[in-house]
């Protein structure tokens, strides 16, 4: 039995003027694909510039500080001091192959904001000759040039199908994968705001144009980043070094698929003391230290207790699926493809998200919990 990735959802919202749908449709493979539609924004002045519109009547010293404001509200350069910043006006495609390059590879390491991400970029010059960028923020505003300037751009962009690709393997490059954005992504239904935002800010400060061969992608999210990246925002607190006998013994059974304590909140409060929250989805955290699940050491975990489906999930990073079929004694189901059994407590179930193997139980919190 696959595991559950996303439930179907469809939100709009409207950013001033412009209405946008985000919606994300799973296929039966069981990956999910995200689609953005977007309304008509409203039209701007004759005399509107991408640099003026929404800021013209500002003094200069205060549109400075709102850009510094929102490059670098978290404590990590902002992408506009990268060489990310404006790379496609700063070398436009002209048409020819010569200009197939820049190319510039992102992957996301922390998405648990509303109003920032973080990312890593690779940008490739040419075939052979790359830059690593390192870790940047990517903050977004709901300002009318913001919106205006890129609502054309943000479709195109989403749209995008690259005619040279390497198939389905999302990598850093050179060569863009079929697809410019994941159709797997480990965002929840809060976060697809976030997700429109972060791509359309990142648009806009690269200056990407349509036109070009893909040369901008996210290659996907780094979970392995990303558990540790909210110290960015953290309230200074510092991770604890260690987690108490009886929350580890919790989160335990509940991984492995065997029990809920009825004092489950005590492992609830450990894991919100290592940045987890209730309605955060799938997103996993990382902990201070391994719990052992049917004779594996996870440090990685997701647990998803908002709604009538509760989900925890260990995340086994070098361990093959056949190692994990063997150890949790999963059997192959009726499709012949997939492998996991029923418990008392709900449906364990063998998986793998970004090339790495998980194990995830699944509970109907609305039948018997045992």
């Amino acid at each position: 039995m696959q595991s559950v990735f996303f439930r179907p959802i469809a939100s709009t919202v409207a950013i001033l003027a412009l209405t946008a749908c985000v919606t994300t449709q799973p296929h039966p493979d069981g990956s999910t694909k995200v689609r953005l539609s977007l309304g008509n924004p409203i039209k701007a002045s004759p005399d509107a510039t991408p640099s003026n519109i929404g800021l013209a009547s500002k003094p200069a010293a205060t549109i400075a500080q709102a850009k510094s404001d929102r490059s670098n509200p978290v404590n990590m350069p902002g992408i506009r001091t990268t060489a990310m910043t404006g790379i496609f006006a700063k070398h436009p495609f002209d048409g020819t192959p010569k200009t197939y390059f820049p190319r510039a590879a992102v992957t996301v390491t922390d998405w648990s904001r509303n109003d920032c991400w973080a990312a890593t970029a690779t940008i490739w010059w040419n075939k052979s000759k790359s830059e690593s960028v390192p870790v940047f923020s990517v903050c977004w505003g709901q300002s009318l040039g913001y919106s205006v300037n890129n609502a054309a751009n943000l479709h195109l962009f989403m749209q995008q199908m690259a005619v040279e690709h390497s198939g389905n393997v999302r990598n850093t490059g050179p060569k863009p994968p079929m697809l410019a954005i994941p159709d797997r992504q480990p965002i929840s239904e809060r976060q697809q705001l976030a997700f429109q935002g972060f791509v359309q800010q990142l648009v806009l400060d690269t200056a990407w144009q349509p036109g070009a061969p893909t040369n901008l992608w996210l290659v996907g999210y780094d979970a392995n980043a990303a558990v540790i990246a909210p110290a960015i925002h953290s309230t200074g607190n510092a991770m604890p070094q260690s987690i108490d006998a009886k929350a580890k013994a919790q989160l335990a059974q509940a991984l492995s698929c065997i029990a809920i304590d009825k004092h489950f909140d005590h492992a609830e409060s450990a894991l919100q003391k290592v940045g987890w929250r209730q309605d955060q989805g799938i997103t996993p955290v990382l902990l201070p230290e391994p719990v052992k699940v049917y004779g594996f050491s996870a440090r990685k975990i997701a647990i998803a207790r908002d709604g009538f489906e509760h989900m925890y999930r260990i995340f086994l990073p070098g361990v093959s699926l056949q190692q994990v079929v063997k150890s949790a004694s999963l059997r192959l189901g009726k499709d012949g493809k997939t492998y996991g059994r029923m418990t008392k407590l709900g449906v364990l179930a063998v998986g793998a998200e970004n090339g790495e193997t998980t194990l995830t139980c699944t509970v109907d919190t609305e039948g018997p919990e045992g």
